[in-house]
């Protein structure tokens, strides 16, 4: 199967170009979709304002891929900018794909809370059934980020992470999946979930 990953100034590509190699994909970086992938990916380094651009000059081809039943995978940031709107960097429109608004994270806790939220964190999934999710709950996953997802449809988690708050750290509705953790960069579990969605992709 063929993945396009998405450059749009920002973002490691290598590291996920790398692992989505690893488990079968076909890869290529480019700036825009080529329109025949099986799946489209928006890494995960940067921030939501840093996006809008190319987010407003892109929406209606992406919206057309995804209506076609192209897949997406958005990790960290690339899952963030699925949301209606984001507040890094000032108010900034995303995809809209979920309802919902991305935001920094909240300190429910006594002690102050350091941001960045860099390292490792337990997976706790929500959605046993849900095949992207196999083999990952209470696993331990890679995360560098200080905002995260507040959507208004819980039904879309298939699994959280506490840091703070409890925040989604999978997403998933049709053909639309996003992870707020990176899967590059979280070793021997990060394989795990991209090869669970190779497979689930190839179902």
């Amino acid at each position: 199967m063929k993945a396009t990953v998405i450059n749009y100034g920002v973002g490691n590509l290598f590291s996920i170009s790398a692992g989505l190699k690893r488990v079968g994909f076909e890869v290529s970086v480019n700036s825009q979709p080529e329109g025949n992938e099986d799946l489209i990916v928006f890494p995960g380094v940067g921030s939501f304002n840093a996006v809008a651009s190319y987010l407003s000059s892109h929406k209606e081809l992406l919206e057309d891929l995804r209506k076609r039943g192209t897949y997406f995978l958005g990790v960290c940031l690339g899952m963030q900018i699925m949301f209606e709107e984001g507040t890094e960097g000032g108010l900034t429109k995303g995809l809209g794909w979920f309802k919902g608004k991305v935001d920094k994270i909240e300190n429910n806790g006594k002690d102050k809370l350091k941001l960045p939220h860099i390292g490792w964190d337990k997976l706790i999934v929500t959605d046993l059934t849900c095949p992207l999710t196999e083999g990952l709950n209470n696993q331990y996953v890679y995360y560098v980020h200080s905002y995260v997802a507040y959507p208004e449809d819980e039904s879309i988690v298939r699994a959280t992470t506490i840091y703070g708050i409890s925040y989604p750290a999978i997403i998933c509705s049709g053909n639309i999946v996003g992870t707020q953790f990176h899967p590059e960069k979280s070793s021997k579990i990060g394989k795990i979930f991209l090869g669970n969605l190779y497979r689930w992709m190839k179902k």
